[in-house]
């Protein structure tokens, strides 16, 4: 199945997982329409591909993980985190329905992402070990949250910071990269897939921090120059745009030898596109 039709059908299934009576669900609505590369779905996607997984199997993983995402999203944007009034280019969730009802949605969407897992068609074996892993990943988000509003305001160590972008963005990345083993019974390889979706999404988040900087709100989506006005630490502000930068090509280059030797040929076709 080619990316866009998947997209095309993901975007349209994820929809109906979400009723349309109450304030909440139209809150829990909003935010997961208003688009989104859904990069993590496609990782699950790709990686399946690459170890024979049937498309059955990888709708509830792919579900799970952009639910739990855009739930985290809009916890996120709260005033009491990182006050942004804008995601996805559309006013954030908590701009449009309030915070009461954003904690709410954010909550609703969580819970959701473990409803949808465990409505996958996956045998009794695989499906609970992707269970006990998705929830290990939602908790290292958890964890990796609430260092980033510690350490807020904060001059922080560089290696402190990078556990931080681990749990915080490389939880969930890690979990795109264990599905297929999970899914394809090569549970061997489960753990080195893992680390490296971590390093993934470590370079995402560094990617992200440099768009934060760099970028405008037309290009990003969402409000930019949070993290300098917040007083986040991050690799950025650290090392600096050049180091930072070249850091974070490095660590995607290392990924994708790593995939190329595992015969991960969509994924590392796919994630060659974010090469520089």
């Amino acid at each position: 199945m080619k990316n866009e039709e998947f997209l095309e059908q993901f975007n349209e299934r994820l929809a109906k997982l979400i009723g349309s009576s109450t304030t909440v669900e139209k809150a829990m609505s909003y935010s997961l329409s208003s688009g989104g590369k859904r990069l993590r779905p496609l990782l699950i996607k790709l990686s399946s591909e690459d170890m024979s997984v049937k498309i059955d199997l990888v709708w509830h993983p792919a579900f799970a993980v952009e639910l739990f995402h855009t739930a985290s999203l809009i916890h996120d944007d709260l005033p009491q985190i990182d006050d942004s009034p804008l995601r996805r280019g559309k006013p954030s969730c908590h701009m449009v329905y309030g915070n009461d009802f954003a904690i709410l949605a954010g909550d609703g969407l969580m819970l959701k992402a473990f409803e949808v897992l465990s409505l996958s068609d996956a045998a009794p074996l695989q499906k609970a070990v992707l269970f006990r892993v998705f929830s290990g990943a939602t908790y290292d988000v958890l964890i990796g949250e609430s260092l980033d509003v510690e350490y807020t305001g904060k001059s922080e160590e560089l290696g402190n910071v990078l556990r931080m972008y681990a749990k915080k963005t490389g939880a969930l990345f890690a979990f795109c990269l264990a599905c297929a083993p999970i899914l394809s019974g090569r549970f061997d390889l489960i753990d080195k897939l893992s680390k490296l979706g971590t390093l993934l999404g470590i370079w995402f988040q560094i990617i992200d921090d440099l768009k934060d900087l760099l970028a405008d709100e037309k290009q990003t989506g969402k409000s930019v120059g949070r993290d300098k006005i917040l007083g986040k630490p991050t690799v950025v502000s650290i090392m600096g745009v050049q180091k930072a930068q070249i850091f974070a090509d490095n660590l995607l280059k290392g990924v994708i030898n790593r995939l190329e030797e595992l015969q991960m040929k969509k994924l590392t076709g796919f994630l060659r596109s974010f090469a520089n």
